[in-house]
């Protein structure tokens, strides 16, 4: 990748990352110019393979309970990337912490003294587990040679019951039993159900994102 354009995604992704730690009410640890330069650094060289910004407990085993992953595909025609509508934001109760982890080829260090930052590598409890999900705000453009994916640990899950579903419209509410809030009402569309038809009364299980127009509910289950 040519250095402009290694520098422009670098910036998108920096910014990214500064909006989801904000979201999460986090600051990153590194300054925005020093994140932007390295990894500019590393995907004009296209060494930068993944990087994800993690949010996990702060106890001796680091239980990851949200990852914000993205994953660099130099060359490829096409990716994938949240559009304007914004960001999702899984509501966590504190108390938790934030890291971010890269995954890169050194290249046997013709690049590291061009780095502003010293990136070791990865701990053991940054590997993700848990439910992948790739949100409905996901938009395919073309030119581009990111993708991100959200993993969420299933004992985020919520319970509720479906309220009611318009299959005509495609949504429907499910009024949430456990969480933050019982007794709420919360959105969610047909895409987000899995393997069942909804109907009035059932139980069900689901993951909470916030969104720009409220918390809505992803990968809907019968309990």
């Amino acid at each position: 990748m040519n250095a402009q354009s290694a520098r422009l995604l670098a910036e998108k992704l920096t910014r990214e990352l500064f909006r989801i730690a904000q979201a999460y009410g986090k600051e990153q640890h590194y300054r925005f110019e020093d994140l932007t330069h390295d990894f500019g650094i590393m995907l004009e060289y296209d060494s930068l393979y993944s990087l994800s910004l993690k949010f996990y407990r702060p106890n001796a085993q680091r239980e990851v309970l949200v990852e914000y992953n993205y994953a660099l595909h130099a060359g490829q025609p096409k990716f994938h990337i949240d559009d304007a509508q914004g960001l999702s934001i899984v509501p966590l109760a504190p108390p938790f912490e934030m890291g971010l982890i890269i995954n890169r080829d050194a290249r046997g260090g013709i690049y590291e003294n061009r780095l502003h930052l010293n990136w070791s590598n990865a701990p053991s409890y940054a590997r993700y587990s848990g439910f992948a999900h790739r949100d409905g705000n996901t938009t395919r453009r073309t030119g581009g040679r990111a993708s991100k994916e959200i993993y969420m640990d299933h004992t985020l899950r919520q319970r509720g019951r479906i309220k009611f579903y318009l299959p005509g419209k495609l949504y429907g509410f499910i009024t949430g039993e456990t969480g933050a809030q019982p007794g709420s009402d919360i959105f969610f569309h047909a895409k987000n159900i899995q393997g069942f038809e909804p109907c009035r009364g059932q139980r069900v299980s689901f993951l909470p994102m916030a969104t720009p127009k409220g918390v809505q509910a992803k990968d809907i289950r019968l309990a």
